[in-house]
């Protein structure tokens, strides 16, 4: 095969996928792309047997053909080439030629045959949803995280479900650790077809998919269908494959209808949590709030490093309340929200604190309380 290409219309592409090529394995090709010259294009295939990258670009074809070849050192190459138009030349012995005249590296591909099967899915019946909102949505989920001995399928999973609204249908992801849950609503267009059974989506796929949604593109398609989560946009298309098994009902845990809402200045509330985290460490990771008569006194005393004591003025009237949290977890929740002013609902020291926004309800986040020793 033999083809030629802009640097600047795969470069970007290249340095996306790494993710998925640089994934752990039982398949060493898995750190390869497949290259496919074909017509007056190119397509890029990258697998990590569990989310499926594919791609189509224009390059100049003068043989056709297909290659396998390290994902990593490509994209390095084409990176650091210096001339914008690059030529790839496989030549024998599955050695590619990538580049011309005064620069060219000879690197070897691997067999494409041993390339893993691309799943092909038809007949998916789409939604539209707009990008920003896709977006949000899947950075939502990928920021609750886990261990890499996790093994819950509702831990290294979230939830897509279709919820009915008084203003219609939505679309709602749900992400837990166990620790915290986020749960994010979303419009969308179109008929969803969902199985029966429960769609839990790898938050591993969800994280990589956000790597290729461009807030810019107005909407995007998107569709579940023979076991995956499919994305569509123009020329490129990512599946993932759904995980099975069943999500535990969470809607009781998001429920603060009978909590004491507290209006909280979301930059103030933020940066005391970003200070007094400074003195956790990974055996206290607790901070103590104690929600007073108009006031919030945060404390944390760490045996190891020291102890620290802020307080703020909020609008609070109700009986005192002291819950133990994990600073880090309100962190991360409030960086999701676009409001000012968030609202903190709490309950008792046993009792998970719950934010939602001020006038918005498609996002809430749920932080559960820690012992306090």
């Amino acid at each position: 095969m033999k083809f030629s290409f802009d640097k600047k219309d795969i470069l970007d592409v290249l340095s996306k996928i790494q993710g998925l090529t640089g994934r752990k394995t039982n398949l060493t090709i898995t750190s390869d792309i497949l290259i496919k010259a074909m017509g007056s294009g190119i397509t890029i295939t990258a697998n990590d047997l569990e989310t499926v990258f594919l791609g189509t670009y224009e390059a100049q074809v003068e043989t056709e053909g297909v290659l396998s070849i390290n994902s990593k050192k490509f994209f390095e190459i084409i990176r650091e080439y210096p001339e914008n138009k690059i030529l790839i030349n496989e030549i024998e012995n599955r050695w590619v030629e990538i580049g011309k005249g005064d620069s060219v590296f000879h690197i070897v591909s691997s067999d494409y045959e041993n390339f893993p099967e691309t799943p092909v899915i038809e007949n998916i019946e789409f939604v539209e949803i707009n990008s920003t909102d896709l977006k949000k949505m899947v950075d939502v989920a990928s920021i609750v995280n886990y261990s890499g001995e996790e093994k819950r399928i509702y831990v290294i999973g979230s939830l897509i479900e279709k919820i009915s609204t008084d203003d219609g249908e939505r679309l709602r992801i749900v992400s837990t650790d166990s620790r915290r849950l986020h749960c994010y609503d979303t419009e969308f267009k179109g008929e969803l077809l969902l199985p029966d059974e429960s769609v839990i989506i790898p938050k591993k796929g969800l994280s990589e998919l956000s790597k290729f949604i461009d807030s810019s593109k107005g909407g995007i398609k998107v569709g579940v269908k023979d076991n995956h989560f499919v994305f569509q946009n123009k020329n490129e298309s990512i599946m993932i494959k759904l995980l099975e098994g069943e999500y535990p009902d969470y809607k009781p845990v998001i429920n603060y209808e009978k909590m004491i809402p507290i209006e909280m200045d979301k930059i103030m509330f933020s940066t005391l949590m970003k200070r007094v985290s400074i003195l956790t460490s990974d055996d206290y990771k607790s901070v103590i709030l104690n929600f007073k008569e108009n006031e919030l006194l945060v404390t944390i005393t760490n045996p190891e490093i020291g102890e620290s004591k802020e307080q703020m003025m909020i609008s609070f009237s109700d009986e005192e309340i002291k819950s133990a949290f994990n600073p880090r977890y309100f962190i991360d929740a409030l960086s999701v929200f676009e409001e000012s002013i968030v609202v903190l609902n709490v309950k008792d020291n046993k009792s998970p604190c719950i934010i939602r926004g001020l006038d918005d309800d498609k996002l809430i986040c749920v932080i559960m309380a820690m012992h306090i020793s």
